[in-house]
């Protein structure tokens, strides 16, 4: 996977430059600032989900070896609007995949001084979670360069941007069910089971979360440079965080609960109930002898999830034979 990736963004550079060599004698004989118009475009790249699964620090996520066996991704398309050189306007919708795996601390934790280090309890939790994600967005992207649309700096191809915004998206947190003999049974939808249970009464559980609400608002957030290679094409490289107002992205926040909450929610189901017990503590799969205590924490409910994406956007210009109002 690492190897295509890596000839795709060969050929995607080559191309680019073959492009811009095409268009050379076009910008020779003047320099360019965007006109008022549409365009349309595509986006793809890398999304990684930052929440309770997973490594704790960035430079753990990148750089473990597991991450880049199995990347995920996200991609979409957008419409976009330029009212002024320095703003454009983009309604898109995006869909991936997010993912997270305490396996990968897998490095650090065999470099751990005690069992209680961070990294070794996060690898003996052994959660995952791959949730399929659909967003839609608005985004506002500002050139700072171009603000002042007669200076020499506005008329330059090369951009940096600043991009921000409003996101309504969609996710459905399931992990890997694999059982105690070992079997792999699939994915199994964890917002389905309630596992930190979820709705339970207060007389079962006192001050139980609230139901995983999978439809939520994301603010989009970003940087990146954009360069017009053609007076109708543009190629972006964008870096954009996600902020949410959910902790349960990934289906982790809260505490290991006792089976008997599983058994009060799916009273008429008891292997459902004997499912959720199950699916809340992998710990086995690493430790046979290991159990989590009820009330011990999963996760930390203080901080809400976010997911990234840092990919390539390319957008067509409709030609608009008017002449701008800066021109």
């Amino acid at each position: 996977m690492r190897k295509k990736l890596i000839r795709s963004i060969l050929t995607l550079c080559f191309c680019t430059v073959a492009f811009s060599n095409v268009n050379a004698q076009l910008g020779q004989s003047r320099e360019y600032c965007e006109p008022p118009g549409w365009s349309v475009g595509m986006s793809f790249g890398l999304l990684d989900l930052w929440g309770d699964v997973g490594t704790q620090k960035v430079m753990d996520h990148y750089t473990n070896k597991k991450y880049f066996e199995k990347p995920h991704f996200m991609g979409g398309v957008f419409c976009r609007y330029v009212p002024h050189p320095a703003i454009g306007i983009r309604l898109g919708f995006e869909y991936g995949t997010l993912f997270a795996d305490d396996a990968w601390n897998k490095q650090l934790a065999d470099k751990a001084p005690t069992v209680e280090d961070d990294a070794y309890q996060r690898y003996l939790r052994n959660l995952s979670v791959k949730a399929n994600t659909w967003e839609a967005k608005l985004l506002f992207e500002i050139s700072p360069m171009r603000m002042n649309y007669t200076s020499a700096s506005a008329r330059k191809r090369f951009q940096p941007m600043l991009l921000f915004g409003v996101a309504y998206m969609h996710f459905k947190p399931t992990a890997k069910y694999i059982d105690k003999a070992g079997n792999d049974r699939g994915y199994i939808n964890l917002a389905d089971l309630d596992i930190e249970g979820a709705g339970a009464p207060a007389s079962i559980l006192p001050n139980a979360p609230e139901k995983i609400n999978l439809w939520q608002v994301a603010i989009p957030m970003g940087i990146g440079v954009k360069w017009d290679i053609g007076r109708q094409l543009a190629l972006g490289i964008e870096y954009m965080y996600r902020m949410t107002f959910t902790d349960y992205l990934d289906g982790v926040s809260n505490k290991y609960v006792d089976k008997s909450v599983y058994q009060a929610l799916f009273p008429n189901d008891p292997s459902k109930a004997d499912l959720a017990f199950e699916m809340q503590d992998r710990s086995f799969l690493i430790d046979p002898l290991k159990s989590q205590t009820p009330g011990s924490m999963r996760g930390n409910p203080s901080v809400k999830d976010g997911y990234s994406t840092f990919g390539i956007s390319f957008m067509f210009k409709i030609r608009n034979r008017k002449n701008p109002w800066w021109f």
